[in-house]
């Protein structure tokens, strides 16, 4: 769900992936025939370690043979899926390391859920920040705290968003400038991570392999999926957790 979300990284075999991190440049003018003046650009970078994950599953070959369909699909579907999950909390994971946060019971008029102030205190906040505008926010938050920003008029409102959200039940696709995502893996007492694209790195050291073999000393299928992936911030300044208190 929030591999898209990020920034990419691929490096086969690999058990540390880097990714840059450039400073900000100022540009300068030159008389005409002049040298041209380097910017000087900072240049670090950070790493994420590659963490290697596993879901197998047996299928007893008399538990097939009692049904008229192939379970394998079945379970090589529930094993992809497990790695997706897998995926969404180590970037989780990384999220939550941030030391950019803002609690919600802080804004005034909120007793700690999320209300358009808290929204545009989070916005303010990635802005003093320089956090390009440029449709690659995303917002990451709890069931609950959607339940709380589809009472906020704007967000469901065809004045501001398409979807007819209140019919739905479903979350705007695009509101005060964020991707919105709802999520169930979020940590206790964070209601929500705001961050931009370039800000978070996620590294695949191998992507997401399937197979199905016959064990003959189980007498049954094994069914597995495994990858090796990693997660890190990148840009401190593109990350911010909302937290209730």
């Amino acid at each position: 769900m929030l591999r898209g979300t990020i920034r990419t990284r691929s490096n086969a075999g690999a058990e540390r992936i880097y990714f840059p991190k450039l400073g900000k440049g100022a540009a300068t003018s030159k008389a005409r025939h002049a040298d041209v003046v380097p910017m000087d650009l900072e240049h670090t970078r950070v790493f994420a370690d590659m963490e290697d994950y596993y879901a197998p599953e047996y299928i007893d070959d008399l538990d097939q043979a009692k049904i008229n369909w192939t379970l394998r699909s079945e379970y090589a579907r529930a094993s992809a899926w497990a790695l997706g999950r897998q995926t969404d909390a180590l970037i989780i994971d990384a999220l939550d390391q941030t030391t950019q946060d803002l609690a919600a019971d802080s804004v005034t008029g909120s007793d700690g859920e999320l209300t358009l102030d808290v929204l545009t205190a989070v916005s303010e906040s990635l802005n003093d920040r320089d956090v390009p505008m440029d449709r690659m926010r995303y917002a990451v938050i709890t069931p609950e705290t959607l339940s709380e920003l589809l009472v906020i008029p704007g967000a469901t409102s065809s004045d501001f968003v398409r979807e007819q959200l209140l019919i739905t039940g479903n979350r705007p696709a695009f509101y005060m400038g964020f991707n919105w995502i709802v999520h169930t893996g979020l940590p206790a007492g964070v209601k929500g991570f705001f961050y931009h694209t370039p800000s978070v790195g996620h590294g695949i050291a191998r992507d997401v392999t399937s197979s199905g073999d016959w064990v003959p000393t189980k007498v049954a299928w094994l069914i597995n999926s495994w990858m090796s992936m990693g997660a890190t911030i990148i840009d401190e300044d593109g990350v911010l957790k909302l937290t209730a208190s």
